[in-house]
């Protein structure tokens, strides 16, 4: 027998399970699956770790090696045992944003935010909104304003899983140019590019980047961050 709740994923799509008669009033709770098959297809990662974590969490419901939700109950269970099943899949629905692989950008900028929190502490501000020269709003993940430097523009680049990230050089490069143009200083427009040993693209993206703005290499940052640590 096939279960509809009213619960949905983000997509729309419900979330069901399956009641399943073993005899002698028993019956089988279980979603065969189908609840880690949707997070597993729009990408999460299903570590052991995160698995472990949903079963310790749920511990009246099996999580079988398989995927699959699984409890067993007595025709006068069954209430209490479907919604412990069901709580546990809308558990699962509820992690997959969480579980999805982070962007490129995404995870340095979050490296970039920890170094830069240790050495500026308060004065960090996160996601600022400045008006370009353009008309546009362009917002900067980081802004540090120095007592000497005035305000510092922060832009992280990160790269690939082989090289620099050409699309996030070319989004920096125009980013810092509308700054430019509104009449920023250059020591205020900042890129921290992440650079990988042996990345060949790596000149080419300072120079265009130099342009602009002043360019920091990730692997450097003892070099640089005490600069900003002058806003503590």
């Amino acid at each position: 027998m096939r279960l509809w709740s009213p619960f949905t994923f983000d997509d729309g799509e419900h979330l069901g399970l399956f009641l399943e008669p073993l005899g002698d009033d028993q019956w089988v709770v279980t979603d065969h699956a189908d609840t880690l098959m949707h997070a597993s297809a729009l990408g999460a990662r299903l570590t052991k770790s995160r698995l472990d974590g949903i079963r310790n969490r749920f511990p009246g419901v099996e999580l079988t090696e398989g995927g699959a939700l699984r409890a067993t109950a007595k025709q006068e269970e069954l209430p209490n045992v479907v919604t412990a099943v069901l709580n546990t899949a809308i558990a699962i629905s509820h992690s997959e944003d969480r579980w999805l692989p982070k962007s490129s950008e995404k995870r340095f900028n979050q490296i970039v935010g920890h170094e830069l929190q240790a050495v500026a502490g308060e004065r960090l501000k996160r996601n600022v909104m400045v008006q370009g020269i353009s008309g546009h709003q362009l917002e900067f993940p980081f802004v540090i304003d120095l007592p000497t430097g005035g305000r510092q523009f922060i832009q992280p680049v990160a790269s690939g899983d082989e090289h620099i990230d050409w699309g996030n050089v070319y989004k920096a490069g125009g980013k810092m140019l509308d700054l430019k143009s509104a009449g920023s200083d250059e020591d205020q427009r900042i890129v921290v590019v992440e650079d990988i040993p042996g990345d060949e693209e790596l000149g080419k993206a300072i120079t265009f980047l130099s342009v602009t703005t002043s360019v920091l290499l990730f692997s450097h940052r003892k070099q640089w961050l005490e600069r900003f640590g002058r806003a503590a």
